[in-house]
């Protein structure tokens, strides 16, 4: 998993269609029109006010309780930041940083809790809509600048997502026992490796198939691109264990 693999322009996908929309009602609905912050450094600033507002809403069922259903999805089909950077037109070929360079993520995350308890030491709150709004750009400009410079240095698109997103670390908490996941169905496989190549997270997504197991790595976003890239069409979405049950299941070689 840590060679290089070369990249393909951005295509106009389904999905790449529902990542566009759904920035756009964000940042359109909540993020201008209403001058609400979602993200996680506001649950900080609402609760030590004992404020309960979208935030923790959001939070609560897209990053940590939805994902028990629909994995990394939000990661993959409406996350504003992920929209841009899939729009990146990289051009090199993609380095694969070693898994363990994963857990930066968790550093990040705690930070991202942590640094807005010293704003509210020093008397900042936050709860308005204007100072929302003003800490929601401030910090989406910080994450798009880094995001960018993450993916045009190593030719990855979703470097940010996998190496520094405070979200995503949450996600990942939960994300393994989804009901949704990638599976293997009756059809064989001819280990081609194609859904590894075209997959943005670097899931081994040949070590779950060839053990018959459920792809319930932490980092799939639920793309489909595997899916839809198998030349045999033998990658599914699945909900349960139903396909377990198939006697080629993981061993159809």
């Amino acid at each position: 998993m840590n060679g290089p693999v070369k990249r393909k322009s951005p295509v106009i996908s389904t999905r790449l269609a529902f990542l566009l929309f759904f920035t756009l009602f964000y940042w359109g609905v909540h993020f201008i029109s209403g001058k609400s912050n979602l993200q996680l450094s506001q649950i900080v600033f609402n609760m030590f006010a004992g404020v309960f507002t979208g935030a923790i809403i959001h939070v609560a069922m897209a990053k940590f309780f939805g994902p028990l259903l629909f994995g990394r999805g939000f990661c993959g089909w409406v996350c504003w930041n992920a929209s841009l950077f899939e729009l990146l037109p990289i051009r090199k070929v993609k380095k694969r940083i070693p898994e363990k360079h994963f857990m930066y993520k968790y550093v990040v995350l705690i930070i991202a809790l942590v640094v807005p308890g010293f704003f509210i030491a020093a008397g900042y709150s936050f709860l308005s809509p204007e100072a929302q709004f003003k800490w929601l750009l401030t910090e989406n400009a910080l994450i798009y600048l880094v995001g960018t410079v993450l993916a045009l240095f190593l030719g990855d698109r979703r470097a940010f997502c996998k190496y520094l997103c405070p979200a995503g670390a949450l996600m990942t908490l939960t994300s393994p026992k989804s009901v949704l996941k990638i599976e293997k169905n009756h059809l064989s496989c001819s280990r081609c490796r194609r859904c590894e190549e075209v997959c943005p997270m670097d899931v081994p997504i040949m070590e779950y198939i060839t053990a018959g197991q459920r792809v319930s790595h932490p980092e799939c976003i639920l793309c489909t691109e595997c899916v839809n890239n198998c030349p045999k069409n033998c990658l599914t979405v699945g909900i349960g264990k139903k396909s377990d049950a198939t006697p080629e299941f993981g061993k159809s070689f």
